[in-house]
């Protein structure tokens, strides 16, 4: 396939944007961005890239994690953050763009991530959040209370909500962590059903539905990739890498029979960036517990897996700024640009088919896809 991508606009702000969100944040009918940044600010945006609002969240502290969604049903959407200090906020903005809190919730310790989810088929969906203070918690979304709570030995890197597979009314919830062990929570009481330890720190964990059936695949710092068939939790295989695994997502979504495996390398801790030559990996693997493709040599920031008349592609963002559409069938590179800026976040507006990404040098630039007729 051809791709046409025009860069349409881009914003600069003084400090690094660690990640951005897209939605109706004041219900107006209008979709806009929202950033948030190291310094603990708040940025809104409109698709055209004018600044609406700016608002001190967190001072001089980093907002890791953010989500636009209607979580207690009113039918107007709350904005949803998370970051170091470990207050996971809750905000339900006014016309002007005004955060006016909802509820907060304290954690001991940063938060690795945020997950929203029907997790008991009680018709409300809960708020899942975990933490580096070892605790992973399902809460009420109207005011916060804790609904059932599980504690790791160390920090919680990872976690995914899935249908159990014997009971498709039925969820649950993997994670990983920090001290070597995955493990599986039964979503309506978060009662532990199994565990698995490794020797290294687990930072990423998925699933794939294979021929050998319901795979779980984590990796971490021990730098393999591991599969493990969830019926039996035999290991079926394992794959090595040069650096640490670093993300897993599976797709495409309710198939979720391939997915995309990246490995991480902090060599630019010691080196000059732009004289670094990565041995960071790129991975697909299909149904068949194989790799599809690979790409050699590029230490991945952020992923996404997108779907563009009928096709889907893979975006990321590299370390060293390299901003890269991905062709999923053959994992041929369809465009690249480098802006010279880790790229710290992708997020894509698909009825726009706009792409957003944001930068360590604090800049958002706008891309739009278009199909090339030639």
């Amino acid at each position: 396939m051809t791709l046409k991508v025009k860069e349409l606009w881009n914003f600069k702000y003084n400090e690094p944007i660690l990640g951005i969100e897209l939605g109706d944040i004041n219900n107006n009918g209008q979709t806009e961005i929202v950033a948030f940044t190291k310094g603990g600010i708040v940025l809104i945006l409109s698709l055209k890239g004018d600044l609406l609002h700016k608002e001190l969240i967190s001072k001089d502290s980093p907002i890791w994690h953010s989500r636009i969604y209607d979580i207690d049903k009113d039918g107007e959407n709350e904005l949803i953050l998370g970051g170091m200090d470990g207050l996971l906020r809750v905000f339900k903005p006014n016309i002007t763009y005004d955060l006016i809190t909802l509820w907060n919730h304290k954690f001991g310790a940063s938060i690795s991530g945020i997950l929203i989810d029907d997790i008991n088929n009680d018709n409300l969906d809960e708020l899942i959040a975990f933490s580096l203070d070892k605790t992973m918690r399902t809460l009420n979304p109207l005011d916060g209370r804790l609904l059932w709570g599980q504690v790791f030995e160390e920090g919680i890197g990872d976690a995914i909500v899935f249908l159990d597979d014997k009971n498709l009314n039925k969820k649950e919830i993997l994670a990983c962590g920090n001290d070597g062990t995955i493990r599986n929570f039964d979503g309506n009481d978060g009662k532990l059903l199994w565990f698995k330890r490794f020797f290294n720190k687990m930072r990423c964990i998925s699933y794939l539905n294979s021929i050998e059936g319901l795979v779980i695949l984590c990796g971490g710092d021990d730098k393999k990739l591991h599969f493990i068939q969830k019926k039996t939790l035999k290991e079926l295989k394992i794959k090595e890498f040069n650096d640490y695994v670093w993300k897993c997502i599976s797709y495409p979504f309710q198939v979720f029979n391939n997915v995309i495996v990246s490995s991480y390398s902090f060599a630019y801790f010691d080196n000059p960036i732009e004289n670094i030559e990565f041995t960071s990996n790129l991975v697909c693997i299909n149904e068949f517990l194989n790799v599809k493709w690979e790409i050699k040599g590029t230490n991945i920031e952020s992923l996404r897996i997108i779907e563009n008349h009928n096709e889907i592609l893979i975006i990321a963002g590299t370390t060293q700024g390299e901003f890269i559409i991905i062709e999923e069938k053959t994992g041929k590179k369809l465009f690249t640009k480098n802006n010279n800026s880790c790229i710290n976040m992708i997020q894509f507006l698909i009825e726009k088919a706009l792409v957003f990404t944001c930068h360590d040098n604090g800049t958002i630039i706008t891309y739009k896809l278009e199909e090339d007729s030639n």
